[in-house]
């Protein structure tokens, strides 16, 4: 191998742990010390150490004592990216008539390799709220009625994986086919308390020209305001904005 191919080779490798790193952040990790980053890339801690630090320097982490949390340049970035995103901006008009009319939370979500990822959101207009901050969120799909859709309209992979998350989480492969050709018969989904105790959602499919499923719309809420004879209504709400 030559000189060039090596420092080819090198570039790439550096770049790969850049973007493996940043994407290792997450809901449940929001603070990376070196020990964790070393893990996450397989390296040894001074490189975990050095590469922390040139991130650091351009905006991408900042430190928090000896931890790192994610920097002013990602959300930089993430705005511009949300701005770009055609599809945002077009269901923007629909998803807060859909919010004012029912009064809570609305979101955008898109297949995002085998999660969903949420992209968008009209925030609930009620006080007591027990949703919302959804935007950059990653859900498996089996346990959200937005995943669900994403999965009935071939947008998504079934998971061979069906984590419980609540008592009511289907877990079953056969129970999840029977839901997801209702969720095709009817043309929205539900899921009740199967992310989370109390957090109820519908959701219906966004199609483009092509007649392809590109994305999820839903309302979520509480149980209380969100029983499940109203499901049905706002189900066609969804499908109908």
């Amino acid at each position: 191998m030559s000189e060039t191919e090596v420092a080819q080779n090198a570039t790439y490798q550096s770049a790969e742990r850049v973007l493996t790193l940043l994407k290792s952040f997450d809901d449940s990790r929001t603070e990376l010390g070196v020990a964790d980053i070393a893990r996450a890339l397989s390296v040894h801690k001074s490189t975990a150490s050095r590469l922390a630090a040139a991130l650091e320097r351009t905006g991408f982490l900042t430190r928090v004592d000896k931890r790192y949390r994610l920097g002013v340049e990602i959300i930089r970035l993430g705005t511009l990216a949300l701005r770009s995103f055609d599809l945002v901006a077009t269901m923007q008009p629909a998803m807060e008539k859909l919010s004012q009319r029912t009064g809570e939370t609305v979101n955008l979500a898109v297949p995002d390799g085998k999660d969903v990822l949420n992209v968008a959101e009209v925030p609930s207009t009620y006080i007591l709220s027990c949703s919302g901050g959804w935007i950059g969120r990653r859900t498996r799909p089996h346990a959200v009625a937005n995943g669900k859709v994403l999965l009935a309209y071939g947008a998504l992979s079934p998971p061979t994986v069906l984590e419980r998350y609540t008592p009511q989480t289907i877990t079953s492969p056969g129970k999840l086919a029977s839901e997801l050709a209702r969720v095709r018969r009817d043309g929205y989904a539900t899921a009740i308390a199967e992310l989370e105790e109390g957090l109820i959602a519908v959701a219906a499919p966004v199609f483009d020209p092509s007649g392809a499923c590109i994305a999820a719309l839903s309302i979520t809420g509480p149980e209380y305001r969100m029983p499940p004879e109203t499901l049905d209504s706002l189900g066609r709400l969804c499908a109908s904005a």
